[in-house]
């Protein structure tokens, strides 16, 4: 087999290698009975591949110019028109991110380590021309299937559209739906805040990484018909910064009517930066580059390298570069004081994992040996002054078989990512306009015995049905966790085509509401899932006592 692209062969064997072809590259042919998949956008023509289960595939579709240049922290643009067929076959470049390309190579890492739970970073050269989205669908026809459009998480900092975790093709095709992810400009490059510096053109600068976003979504609603979406059956999704970015648009003019549905996966945003945040941060970046606060025009002629090798510094302190609140397009917090009224009518799905923190803590084997001592130094780290014992003892006798290092991921995880996702749904229920459901996902991990519990990030291979790539994280597939990922990925299809996650899948899922607060909890126990009220209500109280951590005046680390 043999594809064309740019002057040069792409053979299938480079196919596989590369992932081009996402996860079911393997499966993926470009021709069909009647050819390779070709629609025509509002930009031009894009040409796709074909999977064995009929599911066509479109990747790097442009929806916006290039952002370098004199685009750099302005507003997206529409892509350039182009004439002829584009061959959208291979994921696009990611947003530059992370270490220089110039800078010292790290050392090996510690063979004594294990892997990586999250192994899914993006590959491949970056690039400021990033504005590129991937496309699944079961058909390019006029049925007009509901749409789900992926926001990847890495904060507002790292990540992109592409990983394998994300491939659309076992959802499109199971589900009857269409999928889209995307990426967009991230960390310095999509949040700087510029104020009414250069005379505020740039007051929306510290938001230009969302509007990338946005511009996807207007992409959406002109050319998802012509991929076999509906473009008024929008659901917006995303895990962790993914999540962060979907609840903040709940609360962003420009993307409203845009999205009909939405789901919150680990990362409840209910505030953003103040301008006093956002300006420290900016005054360290241009302080690293030698630039005057009246010479920002500078700002334009650095290069990448230059500009990721000041964000260390630049956020030291502070927090990652976000977005900025008191902007057009933040004028102010998602979710404090309450639920944004511009989304009332959007329904919403919001939950988080059990124990979300032992993907970060439990690199460490050591910590499975964690001393009291040391057990009691962190948890004092997350909790008010003085409340570190009381919490410790409350933990043992709710759990009196946990071992210390489940302690403290318990502990971390209600104490950001379980408190925030109450606070977000119990707003948003108060609002008493478009309902929220909740759940919790309890499906424990045997990875290394079992010592990750259920950790960050792991329901994305449920949600996607994509448990064969997601090995790292959720161990080899069995049954049981495939009759799982078939609840999950079900439910969260009839949420997008109906607003409503009820129907065909499992049992009755309640809407959520303060005083009970129904619960769905995934787990893969034989029984299946199962709703509770006011799952780990004593932990979740507690929490609420002492408050948000994003109550703080910078971002929680």
């Amino acid at each position: 087999m043999k594809l064309q692209k740019a002057g040069f062969a792409l053979d299938r064997r480079t196919l596989l290698m590369t992932g081009i072809a996402g996860g079911l590259a393997a499966c993926a042919t470009p021709m069909g009975a009647s050819g390779p998949p070709i629609v025509t956008t509002s930009a031009g023509k894009v040409q796709g591949l074909t999977a064995e289960n009929g599911v066509r595939i479109f990747k790097g579709i442009p929806y916006g110019a290039s952002t370098g240049g004199q685009g750099r922290f302005r507003a997206p643009r529409p892509p350039e028109p182009w004439t002829g067929i584009r061959e959208t076959i291979a994921y696009g470049p990611p947003t530059p991110q992370g270490r220089p390309s110039n800078a010292p190579a790290l050392p090996p890492r510690d063979p004594k380590l294990p892997p990586p739970l999250i192994n899914n970073n993006p590959t491949g050269a970056q690039s400021e021309d990033c504005l590129v989205l991937n496309v699944w669908t079961p058909a390019t026809d006029n049925a007009q299937r509901p749409v789900l459009v992926w926001l990847h998480g890495g904060g507002f900092s790292s990540g992109s559209g592409s990983s394998t975790w994300y491939d659309g093709t076992r959802i499109a095709q199971k589900q009857d739906v269409v999928v889209v992810t995307i990426n967009h400009r991230l960390n310095v490059f999509g949040y700087l805040y510029l104020g009414d510096l250069g005379g505020g053109e740039f007051k929306d600068a510290a938001s230009v990484g969302m509007l990338d976003c946005v511009l996807a979504l207007q992409w959406v609603k002109d050319n998802i018909a012509r991929f076999g979406g509906d473009p008024k059956r929008v659901l917006i999704y995303g895990e962790s910064g993914g999540a962060r970015k979907t609840s903040s648009m709940m609360a962003m003019p420009p993307a409203q009517g845009l999205f009909n549905r939405c789901v919150v996966q680990s990362g409840s945003q209910l505030r953003l930066d103040t301008p006093e945040i956002g300006m420290e941060r900016t005054e360290k970046l241009l302080k690293a580059l030698s630039i005057g606060k009246g010479d920002i025009g500078k700002l334009w002629s650095v290069s990448q390298d230059e500009l990721l090798a000041a964000v260390p510094g630049a956020v030291n302190g502070s927090g990652q570069f976000r977005p900025v609140i008191g902007s057009p397009s933040f004028p102010a917090h998602p979710f404090d004081p309450g639920a944004p009224a511009m989304s009332a009518n959007v329904p919403m799905i919001v939950g988080s994992n059990r124990t979300e923190a032992s993907v970060f803590m439990g690199g460490d084997p050591a910590i499975g040996n964690i001393s009291e001592e040391e057990l009691v130094k962190r948890v004092a780290a997350l909790v008010p002054a003085g409340e570190a014992a009381d919490t410790i003892a409350m933990y043992k006798r709710l759990y009196p078989q946990a071992k210390r290092d489940e302690i403290l991921y318990m502990t971390s995880t209600d104490r950001g990512y379980f408190l925030d996702s109450t606070i977000l749904a119990g707003r948003k229920a108060d609002q008493n306009a478009a309902p929220v459901w909740v759940y919790q996902f309890y499906r424990e991990t045997p990875l290394e015995g079992g010592r990750y519990h259920t950790p960050h990030a792991s329901e994305i291979p449920f949600v996607f049905d994509t448990l064969s790539l997601a090995t790292s994280i959720g161990g080899e597939p069995t049954a049981s966790a495939q009759v799982l990922a078939d609840r999950m990925s079900a439910a969260w299809a009839t949420f997008a085509r109906n607003g409503d996650p009820n129907g065909g899948h499992t049992i009755s899922w309640p809407k959520y509401n303060s005083a009970t607060r129904p619960t769905m909890m995934w787990d893969e126990s034989p029984a299946g899932p199962r709703i509770e009220s006011d799952p780990r209500a004593e932990q979740r109280k507690r929490m609420l006592g002492y408050g948000s951590q994003q109550y703080g005046a910078r971002e929680a680390t």
